[in-house]
């Protein structure tokens, strides 16, 4: 015997259906019912379908032309509790019963045409996903019908991404709609282009769209909007970092840090090395190289610590910390001790990109640099 997870929809609801007087012993009821549980790729909405089908063996024929009435019949409900099936099973029996057009059909649940041609495997279930389909019902027609993704992949991200869109308008403008209909064409087109347009940071460019809303350019293309979503993500991270940078270490975001008798900038072997001296310019590297060399700038302010950059044919290659023999002190001060036949300065780490280990050339640099810096400090006796 199965048990409920191995059960078909029809086998778990016929109890149900058979108290209500909807299961009638003929065989187009359960070749109806499999087909209606696997149009859809939720549960939800495979229940709502099954419990709709059951109804007439003409009902099937409704949802093939247009599983997106499912979706408008089952109004963002679970559809788990016998009173929402029986709300929708009531509500669709009524309207179908005299076999309407699906055009009328279509208008009782208030949706429009180029909806059809919406899979029900691209649906899923939930209030923001009736929502959307609810504010794709304000599109004009044309439009919308020009923008609906062909595959079912690509409808489902893109119908997920305009909820998510709608969702970060309403918590920046109370306005699910804002701008909707620039989202529905750019967000179609993108999906649409050969490179198979990715919509994973859907929020994020309406978190920039709300905040730019009476500049934002129309004219965009979804990919130009992103890029310009990322450019100012960007800009509010720094201006978070400088405004901690300040309060943390009571120093500008871009005010020197003295680095006494090193070089600011040298070239060896090609390489070229520079010497980072302000918050801005560890930020930027840290940012560049995927690593957190922008944690140690207090080190660096309190004199610890030296970072260097080393660059390369305008790529930056590596990041390294170099040091003066000392020690710590409980109170924070650095204690220098004095270079006699020891080297004063020593390398602390080198980070390549993401933290990757350098090239022995770019290595052998580093250690010439360091070379450099010990042959010409002064020799305390």
């Amino acid at each position: 015997m199965k048990d409920d997870a191995q059960k078909s929809l029809l086998q778990w609801l016929a109890p149900e259906f058979a108290a209500n007087g909807l299961l009638r012993d003929e065989p187009w009821v359960q070749a109806c019912a499999h087909e209606a549980e696997n149009m859809f790729a939720v549960r939800p909405l495979a229940i709502a379908a099954v419990t709709m089908v059951v109804a007439e063996p003409f009902a099937i024929d409704y949802l093939r032309q247009a599983p997106v009435l499912v979706v408008a019949a089952a109004q963002g409900m679970e559809c788990f509790r016998p009173s929402e099936r029986e709300f929708i099973q009531q509500d669709w029996q009524a309207i179908v019963h005299d076999r309407p057009k699906l055009r009328d059909l279509l208008r009782y649940y208030g949706l429009i045409r180029p909806l059809r041609a919406l899979k029900g495997q691209a649906f899923r279930a939930g209030p923001t996903e009736y929502q959307t389909i609810q504010n794709l019902c304000d599109i004009p027609p044309s439009p919308l019908a020009q923008a609906i993704p062909s595959a079912i992949r690509k409808q489902h991200n893109w119908l997920r991404a305009l909820g998510e869109w709608s969702e970060a308008m309403c918590r920046r403008e109370q306005s699910a709609k804002a701008l909707f209909d620039w989202a529905v064409c750019a967000m179609g087109d993108h999906t649409a282009s050969t490179a198979g347009g990715s919509l994973d940071q859907a929020s994020a460019v309406a978190d920039y769209a709300a905040f730019h809303i009476g500049r934002f350019n129309r004219r965009w293309s979804y990919e130009r909007a992103y890029r310009a979503a990322l450019e100012w993500h960007d800009e509010l991270a720094q201006a978070s970092s400088e405004k901690a940078y300040l309060l943390t270490h009571k120093i500008g975001w871009n005010e020197v840090i003295d680095y006494g008798d090193l070089p600011r900038r040298r070239i060896i072997d090609g390489y070229e090395i520079v010497a980072l001296q302000s918050g801005a310019a560890l930020h930027a590297e840290g940012a560049e190289m995927h690593h957190c060399v922008a944690s140690y700038a207090g080190n660096v302010i309190r004199g610890f610590s030296r970072i260097f950059s080393v660059r390369g044919d305008g790529q930056r290659l590596a990041t390294f910390e170099v040091s003066k023999s000392g020690f710590l002190l409980a109170s924070g001060e650095f204690l220098q001790l004095p270079a006699r036949k020891r080297s004063p300065y020593k390398l602390i780490q080198i980070k390549g990109p993401y933290n990757s280990e350098v090239s022995q050339d770019v290595e052998k640099v580093i250690q010439a640099f360091i070379s450099s810096l010990n042959q010409a400090a002064p020799t305390v006796g």
